[in-house]
């Protein structure tokens, strides 16, 4: 995940990273695979025409999972996705209104799911994320420390200042 540690801030450490499940890709995989079969019998022409098709269904879906990093550290939430167009997500805890997770039949039964993280910036979403659900505990986990961190260092200030 390098996006993540090359876009560490000042004390900032990683707490938490939400990798991503290469599982939904089996799907594309099969089919691809049937059309290659298919390709291989019609002759050199057909297999072309058929490698090309193949690639057309596997790989988007590849590179859009491998190109998926969602991470957490003790300030922010972190993130980017997309192939060409990349969307990216790097957000201080208190801008962070709500994580919620969409899990489909496949998810649920493979145990992975589509993070969707609302900001006060917009709406950012993180799909095929392995334990989704622990994930977003871990964000509503930090978000409080991280607050009961601000409110202990405010209570700090004001007994400093009454003295």
């Amino acid at each position: 995940m390098a996006y993540l540690e090359k876009n560490l801030g000042r004390e900032e450490k990683i707490i938490s990273k939400g990798d991503v499940s290469f599982l939904p890709i089996i799907p594309n995989a099969v089919i691809g695979g049937l059309i290659l079969i298919g390709g291989i019998c019609s002759g050199l022409g057909g297999f072309i025409f058929t490698l090309f098709i193949a690639a057309i269904i596997i790989l988007p879906k590849f590179f859009g999972i491998k190109n998926t990093e969602l991470g957490l550290t003790n300030k922010k939430v972190m993130g980017k996705y997309g192939i060409i167009n990349t969307k990216v997500m790097d957000s201080p805890l208190n801008k962070v209104n709500s994580v919620t997770v969409e899990q489909g039949l496949g998810g649920k039964i493979f145990g992975y799911g589509k993070i969707v993280i609302s900001t006060s910036s917009g709406g950012y979403n993180f799909n095929y994320i392995k334990s989704a659900d622990s994930f977003r505990s871990s964000v509503m986990n930090q978000i409080d420390a991280a607050e009961e961190e601000k409110l202990r260092k405010q209570a700090e200030q004001l007994a400093g200042a009454m003295k």
